[in-house]
């Protein structure tokens, strides 16, 4: 079939917005949201359907001061993203200065002379002062930007303004999709995320960003009367942390084990039986090997 095709990036620092834009114009839950920053460690694409257009968004990892491998690692696959896209849409919100951060991304993006951009200011339904949003499309113009728009959580209109400012990047290909895909991500890769939503989402006041998870066995039903029989391990640090994540009598582990089983009964609308272990390994977050090992 052939479509207007574009690919687009959505770049910016951790915790901007940028998965829950992706997740606004699928109006599909494709890539775990939560308030702590670098929930995203994977490039994800999710692709935008209608009758002419087909447009490819790759969600990004957020773009962070490196302490560890694994964030060496978060910001090269992000940086990549620039190159490999007909369209950069750079996230900044609405309720923080554009700061260091942003302006080092803002940076690399000029000096890769990239033209095709777009800055996007998230996050607008949290300012009620319009002038303040004002003041922020001026800075981003002043630093290069000669597109700017605004998106709101639960302002449909603005991601149908975001859509429509977007396809006259496209250019006529036979579509890379089929119609009914959301995303290019397995249903492994989903029970994956969906366990560390759960786990981040219960644990952000006691356990730092080293929380990695590990799916060691998926086994699809072969019967609709079977379920998916999902094994799998979280990772942390320090045996401080794992007591953290089991909780006391295996209070919290259970907890992340039915919230994650729920959800992955919704989105796979099918019975799972799910196991989760929780392991220790003290170093993971800089050792190649197990950073590889466990997809990142």
């Amino acid at each position: 079939m052939i479509k207007q095709i574009c690919t687009v990036a959505l770049i910016g620092r951790p915790n901007v917005g940028k998965s829950t834009i992706l997740n606004n114009i699928l109006d599909f839950n494709l890539a775990i949201v939560t308030n702590q920053a670098q929930t995203t460690r994977d490039q994800i694409r999710g692709i935008y359907n209608d009758e002419k257009y087909q447009i490819i968004f790759v969600d990004t990892p957020g773009i962070h001061k490196a302490e560890y491998l694994i964030s060496e690692k978060l910001n090269e696959k992000s940086y990549s993203a620039l190159q490999e896209v007909d369209l950069v849409l750079f996230v900044c919100p609405a309720d923080q200065e554009i700061g260091k951060g942003d302006q080092y991304i803002i940076k690399r993006i000029n000096d890769l002379n990239i033209q095709n951009k777009i800055a996007v200011i998230s996050k607008i339904d949290l300012i009620d002062d319009r002038s303040e949003l004002n003041k922020k499309a001026k800075k981003l113009k002043e630093i290069g930007f000669k597109r700017i728009l605004g998106v709101g959580n639960n302002l449909k209109q603005t991601y149908s303004d975001l859509i429509e400012e977007i396809k006259p990047f496209c250019y006529e290909s036979e579509a890379l999709y089929e119609e009914d895909q959301y995303g290019d991500i397995t249903l492994r890769f989903m029970a994956k995320e969906i366990i560390r939503e759960a786990a981040i989402e219960n644990l952000y006041e006691e356990i730092p960003h080293s929380i990695a998870v590990e799916i060691n066995e998926f086994i699809e039903p072969d019967e609709d009367a079977f379920p998916y029989k999902i094994d799998a391990t979280i990772y942390v640090k320090k045996e401080s942390q794992k007591a953290i994540v089991i909780g006391k009598s295996g209070s919290m582990i259970k907890k992340i084990s039915v919230l994650s089983r729920q959800k992955m009964i919704n989105t796979f609308q099918h019975k799972v039986n799910l196991v989760i272990k929780v392991k220790v390994d003290d170093n993971w977050v800089n050792n190649e090997q197990k950073i590889k090992k466990l997809g990142y």
